[in-house]
C-alpha cells in the first residue's frame, strides 16, 4: 500500500454556524488540531500499577487564523460570527478535514460549542483569533471517503 500524505494547508476547519446545512470555512487558519482525551483513573495499589478508563471523555477543535468572509475575502466576518456564537453560547456542527475529500480522507464532524475565544495582537504581526470548539456529545463521526 502506497503511503499518501495529506497536506495541512488542505485540512481545514468547516462550521455551519447558522444552521442552514452549508459548511463554510472558518477563517484563513494559520493551524487547526483535532484533540481527544480520554481521561484515567490511577487504581494503583500495593498489588500493582493499575489504570482504567475514566467516564470522562473530551473532544475539540482548536483554530489560530485571521478572519474571512463567505467568499474567502479578508474581512471581520468569521471573527465577528464566531464571537456572537461563543457569547450566545450556540451550537453548531462543524467538521475539520479536506474541503473536497478524495478516497482515503479522514474527516471528523459533530455539533460543538465554542469554550474558549480569544484575540493576539502581536507586535509586528497581524491580528489573529484563536477558539477552542468543544464537542458537545463525544465522540465525533469519523468518515473515510470511500
Amino acid at each position: 500500500m502506497a503511503e499518501t500524505k495529506v497536506s495541512g494547508r488542505d485540512y481545514i476547519l468547516l462550521a455551519d454556524i447558522d444552521g442552514d446545512g452549508t459548511f463554510k470555512p472558518v477563517a484563513c487558519l494559520t493551524t487547526n488540531a483535532f484533540k481527544s482525551t480520554n481521561d484515567t483513573i490511577d487504581a494503583t495499589s500495593k498489588c500493582g500499577n493499575s489504570y482504567v478508563p475514566s467516564p470522562i471523555f473530551k473532544q475539540s477543535f482548536d483554530a489560530e487564523g485571521f478572519a474571512i468572509d463567505e467568499t474567502g475575502v479578508a474581512s471581520k466576518d468569521s471573527y465577528k460570527a464566531l464571537y456572537t456564537a461563543h457569547a450566545a453560547k450556540t451550537q453548531f456542527n462543524m467538521k475539520m478535514g479536506k474541503v473536497t475529500p478524495t478516497t482515503g480522507d479522514v474527516t471528523y464532524t459533530g455539533s460543538v460549542f465554542i469554550s474558549d475565544f480569544g484575540v493576539k495582537a502581536d507586535d509586528k504581526d497581524d491580528v489573529k483569533f484563536t477558539a477552542t470548539f468543544t464537542a458537545v456529545t463525544p465522540p465525533l463521526t469519523q468518515t473515510v471517503t470511500a
